[in-house]
C-alpha cells in the first residue's frame, strides 16, 4: 500500500464533504448548506454507532482467538482495514510486534492451534499467512510383548 494511496484516503471524506456542502450552497443556499451538513452528522453518527457496536462485541471475546485460523486466512484480502478483520474474527488480535509501531503485527489462534498472523501498515492489511500446529511425536517406547 503506497504513500500515495493513503494520502489521497485522507483527503477523500473531507474533499466530497466539502463538494457537498458547496453544492447544497448553490443549489438551496443556507437552507441547503444546513440540510447537507446535517446530512453529514448523520453519516458521521451512524459510523460511529457501527464502530462503537463492534469494540462492544469484541471486548467480551477472548483476545486473539478464533473459531478456525484457515477459514479467517480465506475471507482475508490485502487491503482490509484493521475493522473489517476485527468484524470477521470478532476478536481484536493479539499484538506480536512492539506496541505504537508501523508495521503492526497481530495474531489470532484457534482451538486446534492454527494461527493466523496479519502484517497492517497504516492500519491496512499488508500481508498474512497461516501457521499451522506442530505436533510433537511421542518418544519411542521399546515393545513389552514377548
Amino acid at each position: 500500500m503506497g504513500s500515495l494511496a493513503y494520502r489521497l484516503r485522507t483527503w477523500l471524506f473531507p474533499g466530497m464533504a466539502a463538494a457537498l456542502a458547496y453544492a447544497a450552497w448553490r443549489s438551496y443556499s443556507w437552507p441547503g448548506l444546513i440540510l447537507a451538513l446535517l446530512m453529514l452528522s448523520f453519516w458521521l453518527l451512524l459510523h460511529f454507532t457501527k464502530l462503537m457496536r463492534l469494540l462492544r462485541t469484541v471486548a467480551n471475546r477472548p483476545l486473539g482467538r478464533v473459531r478456525d485460523a484457515g477459514a479467517l486466512a480465506k475471507r482475508l484480502k490485502p487491503g482490509m482495514p484493521l475493522v473489517d478483520v476485527m468484524r470477521l474474527t470478532l476478536s481484536i488480535g493479539a499484538l506480536s510486534s512492539t506496541p505504537d509501531t508501523d508495521p503492526e503485527v497481530r495474531t489470532w489462534s484457534d482451538d486446534t492451534g492454527h494461527t493466523a498472523v496479519c502484517h497492517f501498515e497504516q492500519g491496512r492489511l499488508v500481508s498474512f499467512r497461516v501457521e499451522t500446529a506442530t505436533q510433537p511425536e511421542p518418544p519411542d517406547t521399546p515393545d513389552l510383548a514377548p
